[in-house]
């Protein structure tokens, strides 16, 4: 403690990630879920699931995935050529809960989309399903645009000698 005044309670290497790989593991989560859930609803659209609901299914998805993504792709192309974000770090377990609560968000997304066959045959009923699922979707996108908020904009670079607080 003596020996560095600035960082009282030093957070143990091995408990810190680079914040490029964060951004990077979250990029990697949010376009790859992001590209499925798109892609099938592509192929219901050109398949006539929704009949004359198409404006309307992709009226509910649009908002409830393109914030996110343009926020990842905006922050990956703000910090691709700076070099005071590739000494960032953030805590592990931090980075761990948004890939969880990312990961989970997205398996929403998806099988609001997937159970729709099942749940609601007719093209009113599947875009009905879509708006019944803002009802969760709406708080945990919430939590989510929160947790990644926070890890894509953290500027705490890591502290000499590999010790080193973060901002999150």
């Amino acid at each position: 403690m003596a020996d560095n005044p600035t960082l009282p309670n030093p957070v143990p290497p091995d408990k810190l990630i680079s914040l490029d790989a964060v951004r990077a593991s979250l990029a990697i989560v949010w376009l790859g879920g992001g590209s499925v859930i798109f892609l099938i609803l592509v192929v219901q659209s050109l398949m006539g699931r929704y009949a004359d609901k198409t404006q309307e299914a992709w009226g509910w998805l649009l908002p409830t995935i393109m914030p996110t993504l343009g926020m990842i792709i905006t922050v990956l192309g703000y910090t691709a050529l700076d070099p005071i974000f590739s000494a960032s770090v953030v805590r592990r377990v931090f980075f761990q809960i948004s890939l969880w609560l990312s990961s989970l968000y997205l398996v929403l997304v998806l099988l609001t989309i997937l159970i729709q066959p099942i749940a609601a045959p007719d093209p009113d009923k599947a875009v009905e399903v879509m708006r019944l699922s803002n009802l969760w979707l709406g708080p945990f996108q919430g939590l989510v645009a929160s947790a990644l908020g926070v890890l894509l904009v953290s500027k705490q670079k890591s502290q000499p000698g590999g010790g080193g607080g973060t901002t999150s």
